[in-house]
This record gives C-alpha cells, sequence and structure tokens, in this order.
C-alpha cells in the first residue's frame, strides 16, 4: 500500500496528466527506477506522444514536517511539492515534431491546476508558494520549479487499483485486472496512460510489433494503478 506521501505525489501527477495541455508532454514522478532515461527520452529526438518531444515534467519526491508534537499521527502539515518543467528549446520548438508549448506556458498550467487542488490522500488542498515559479539550474536547458505545500496524516490511506496484467498470446494482446469494475486505459506510444491520454480497453486487441505498450487501471474511490509496460 502506498505511503501518504507517494499517494500526494502521483495524485498530483495524475492532476496534471489529465488536462489536454500535457496530451503530448510526460508527466513523471521522481520514484520511477529509470527516471534519467524517461527525461532523456521527453527531451531528445526520438518520438513521445503523437510524435512530440522537447518538454517534460517531474513531479519531485515530496518532503514533509511535522510541526505539532502532541498531534497523532504524526501529522505532517508542512508537505512540499515541487513539479519541475524542464524543455529542450531547439527541439521542442521544431515545428515539425516540437510540442511547441513553452516551459513558462506549462509551469502556469500546472500552478492553475494545482493550486487549491485537493488530494484524496491530503488532510488540506495544494496551495501554491512563494516563488510560485521559479527558475531551475539545469545547466543545458530551461527549466523551472513549480512550488506548493499541502498538509496529510498518516492515518488517511486510499485503496490502489492492482496493477493491470498484460499478456501477448502470438501478438493478441489481452489486458486484465484484478481489481472488479476498474477501467483500464492503455497507450501504444510509451507514453503514460490515462482517461485523458489513452484508449479505454474493451477486448483483446492486435496491435503492430515494436511498439511499447502501457496500461493503467483507474476506479472511483481508488489511487490509479501502478503502470504495466510490455513491448509488442
Amino acid at each position: 500500500m502506498s505511503s501518504v506521501l507517494s499517494q500526494i505525489q502521483q495524485q498530483c501527477a495524475d492532476r496534471i496528466q489529465s488536462d489536454p495541455l500535457f496530451a503530448t508532454i510526460p508527466v513523471l514522478t521522481e520514484r520511477i527506477k529509470d527516471i534519467e532515461s524517461e527525461i532523456d527520452r521527453a527531451l531528445g529526438p526520438l518520438n513521445q506522444a503523437d510524435g512530440k518531444t522537447g518538454i517534460v515534467a517531474i513531479v519531485l519526491t515530496p518532503t514533509a514536517n511535522a510541526n505539532f508534537d502532541n498531534v497523532f499521527g504524526p501529522f505532517f502539515d508542512d508537505i512540499r511539492i515541487v513539479v519541475r518543467v524542464i524543455e529542450n528549446v531547439p527541439i521542442n520548438q521544431d515545428p515539425n515534431t516540437g510540442t511547441n508549448v513553452a516551459a513558462a506556458e506549462a509551469a502556469e498550467k500546472i500552478c492553475a491546476l494545482l493550486h487549491h487542488f485537493y488530494p484524496d490522500a491530503a488532510n488540506g488542498p495544494v496551495v501554491a508558494q512563494k516563488p510560485s515559479i521559479a527558475l531551475g539550474n539545469d545547466p543545458n536547458n530551461l527549466s523551472y520549479d513549480c512550488r506548493f505545500k499541502t498538509a496529510g496524516g498518516l492515518a488517511i490511506v486510499l485503496p490502489q487499483a492492482a496493477m493491470p496484467v498484460i499478456a501477448n498470446n502470438s501478438g493478441a494482446i489481452t489486458i486484465t485486472c484484478a481489481t472488479a469494475g476498474a477501467a483500464i486505459f492503455y497507450t501504444l506510444d510509451g507514453s503514460n496512460a490515462s482517461p485523458r491520454n489513452g484508449t479505454l480497453y474493451t477486448g483483446t486487441f492486435t496491435p503492430s510489433t515494436g511498439l511499447t505498450l502501457k496500461a493503467r487501471a483507474w476506479l472511483a474511490g481508488y489511487l490509479a494503478s501502478e503502470t504495466a509496460t510490455q513491448n509488442t
């Protein structure tokens, strides 16, 4: 079962990814094991969502402070969230392969999406902090850090949908989920699957070979599942 900090981190990422502006912009969480390669792919010349590349948003691992010694939990009244936007400007502004979404525009949209967003795992809304958008220190790319704060206690734990299971039978793909009633969304371009960026799984299908299939399960009252990945 996920920790409160991990839940808040993932729910913030899901909130950002659900917006149409981020349909072609990967939204990563820092706990991905090989995040450096994911960042390199998003910023480099290799095709990402809809063949676009050049910019990425990363929800960094949250930090927490408990300032009230007498509150059971502990109760974290100071959970800090940072979302980093990194743009490879020449690649991103390419009219054919870039997303043409500037880092500043993405950072402003992130602030609009998360300010007063209330994650299920939190005890209060996410609010923007000063400086709300600050220049990052990436030596090779343009970057911004979007800064937020919320609060939460360890007693709050939501169930998480089971990670989908992908079966490949001679090229025919079947996806199942152990959480009854969960809807499964998948992508075939290596981007993160979500209800706003993915195809609803309705039955066995046969995709082309050489694609990266990602699938996640979603159900009201549950955290979205972990991502299942398989090459076709």
